[in-house]
């Protein structure tokens, strides 16, 4: 690898194919770590590392063995995986551009982030965290009902259930801050208030002279009757009228600004509510759940990623890459099989050949088991397709979902 230009990208998944694509196209050669030796990123990177990207203390050894080599790291970058921590260590220590890691902390824990959201006066639910029960029964009386247990520092809602009221038995309530816990590196879970409106993806970037730019809202769609909060779908772009995006990318900036984040993403999970816009997660880094890698390309033609990419190369980017050149609407939705073991799949090469059908994503295969839909990660499919209106779009997606089978059984 000796003098090769290389830029890191954190994780090796679907979300990080686009990355890689984009960091070919600048010339670069791709520097993947993740610990799955078979994640889909291993064939299309130059180099691969199988090393777990929450091990700080791993990924720190690799780059000093990495400079031993000869090796010439021109950036590291995080996107569509909450490496962020990560990514912001591992720039610092090698002297890149990048975000402070005490930031990249604060982000990536919801306790420290509703501490810091409190503390400036910024709009936050009622919350509390909790480790056992007594302080789960005193987060309760505090937060009230609605409300929804969540990890502390974990993404794509795993460990997260919501309560509409109060069980009958409230062996339910502990079992489910047990099950938070499970996902957390801390042990810890949140108890938030259950906030009512439509959701939202506010993606920003702020360029190497600290210089703000919206880059586009995605309209988040869950089931609000389903007590794990998965998403069902995404809408690109927002429905929401223009003055209230205005609010919302104005909460993402003034809450960027205070934490003394002036570089890369700033990405927030918003809800707007009668109470106005509240910022419900933020972290820093790109979106992942097929969003700014597949929907916005396709429906918009904007390129996050390449502008992330270059502020993570010190580099100025063209405001060009963020302006909607195609005007489509585009929506995803997926598949929701029976949980059980897949005996049949159906319909997939067909259903990408209809028109406006940009991507078919499958996440199992036949042999494999369809587990229960707690979380946005056991989703079994994804697709993405784009309109000259919501209608259309609206249409396509049907015909494909209704194009593809998976039989299951238990």
């Amino acid at each position: 690898m000796k003098k090769k230009k290389v830029i890191w990208v954190i994780g090796g998944g679907q979300f990080q194919v686009p990355l890689i694509e984009e960091v070919h196209k600048l010339g670069f050669s791709a520097l993947v770590t993740d610990k799955s030796s078979r994640c889909v990123c291993r064939d299309i990177a130059e180099f691969f590392y199988p090393v777990d990207i929450f091990d700080i203390k791993g990924n720190i050894d690799l780059l000093f063995k990495l400079f031993s080599e000869g090796t010439v790291l021109k950036a590291v970058i995080a996107a569509g995986i909450d490496a962020n921590v990560t990514a912001a260590v591992l720039a610092r220590v090698a002297g890149l551009p990048g975000v402070n890691p005490q930031v990249a902390a604060v982000l990536h824990n919801k306790a420290a982030f509703r501490q810091f959201l409190t503390k400036n006066n910024l709009p936050c639910p009622r919350w509390a965290e909790v480790h056992n029960e007594r302080e789960l029964r005193d987060a309760i009386r505090q937060v009230r009902f609605p409300l929804i247990i969540k990890n502390v520092d974990n993404s794509a809602s795993r460990g997260t259930q919501k309560f509409f009221k109060q069980p009958k038995n409230n062996k339910i309530l502990i079992e489910a801050m047990e099950n938070a816990k499970e996902f957390s590196t801390t042990k810890s879970a949140i108890v938030e208030e259950l906030l009512q409106g439509p959701e939202q993806t506010v993606e920003t970037l702020f360029d190497v002279n600290g210089k703000f730019y919206p880059c586009f809202i995605t309209d988040r769609i869950f089931n609000p009757k389903n007590s794990f909060a998965v998403e069902v779908g995404l809408r690109q772009p927002t429905a929401l009228f223009e003055r209230m995006q205005k609010k919302l990318y104005r909460l993402v900036e003034i809450t960027a600004r205070k934490l003394c984040l002036s570089i890369g993403a700033a990405k927030g999970d918003t809800i707007y509510t009668k109470r106005g816009p509240i910022l419900l997660e933020m972290t820093s880094r790109l979106s992942g759940g097929f969003d700014c890698q597949y929907l916005v390309p396709a429906a918009t033609g904007k390129n996050a990623l390449k502008a992330a990419l270059l502020t993570a190369l010190g580099k100025p980017f063209s405001k060009q890459l963020l302006i909607d050149r195609k005007h489509r609407v585009g929506l995803t939705g997926s598949l929701w099989p029976n949980p059980g073991k897949i005996v049949s799949i159906s319909g997939v090469a067909k259903a990408k050949k209809i028109p406006g059908v940009e991507h078919v994503f499958m996440r199992y295969a036949v042999g494999e088991t369809v587990a229960p839909y707690t979380d946005g990660a056991k989703r079994a499919s994804f697709i993405i397709v784009t309109g000259k209106n919501e209608v259309q779009a609206r249409e396509t997606l049907n015909r494909a979902l209704h194009t593809i089978k998976i039989k299951t059984k238990l």
